[in-house]
């Protein structure tokens, strides 16, 4: 019965510690955060079978400092999240695929303009920059040509072309108005 009560303990810290470590996914976690869940779930599976409640504890709380020390260090220097966080790597620029950038991340174009097309992006011209985020997702900023209209320049727009058949409308009745005026 003892053995229940310590699984559910380990497992019970364990769900604290990931939920202190942070809320993100798999596909959002840097390289260091990835290691310290791995870690964490391997020493949770070694404490399960292992009858040392506190020493598991201890190793689970010492994990989730040190990565949460490292996360505070990179925001402080750069040098330490260049080191432990990464920093994103631009593959696009100007419509122009960076290769030499693509051969340090190991991809092929083929790779990167699946990417692209996974955004709903039918061209890499259209492609202002593009970078593989920390995470390894795409962000990217497109050509003024290629970006869709928001619903506030859509309106803008229709704001622009209501004041401009008003003007017309308008500039038609006022030569009418300036006669009279002149002749007044």
């Amino acid at each position: 019965m003892n053995y229940i009560w310590e699984a559910l303990a380990i497992l019970f810290t364990g769900f604290c510690l990931f939920r202190i470590a942070g809320k993100k996914t798999v596909a959002e976690m840097t390289a260091l955060e990835t290691i310290t869940i791995l870690a964490m779930a391997s020493t949770i599976g070694h404490a399960i079978s292992e009858n040392d409640l506190v020493k598991t504890i201890f190793a689970l709380c010492a994990l989730v400092t040190l990565l949460m020390f490292i996360q505070f260090l990179a925001i402080k220097f750069n040098i330490i999240e260049k080191l432990f966080i990464g920093k994103p790597t631009t593959v696009i620029q100007d419509g122009i695929i960076i290769t030499n950038n693509l051969k340090k991340l190991r991809m092929t174009s083929e790779q990167l303009e699946a990417m692209i097309r996974q955004k709903g992006i039918s061209s890499v011209t259209d492609v202002k920059t593009a970078s593989v985020e920390i995470t390894g997702q795409l962000g990217y900023e497109l050509i003024k040509n290629a970006k869709p209209v928001t619903h506030g320049e859509l309106e803008k727009m229709l704001n622009q072309l209501q004041s401009n058949i008003l003007q017309q409308i308008s500039g038609h009745d006022q030569p009418i108005q300036n006669d009279k005026k002149i002749n007044d």
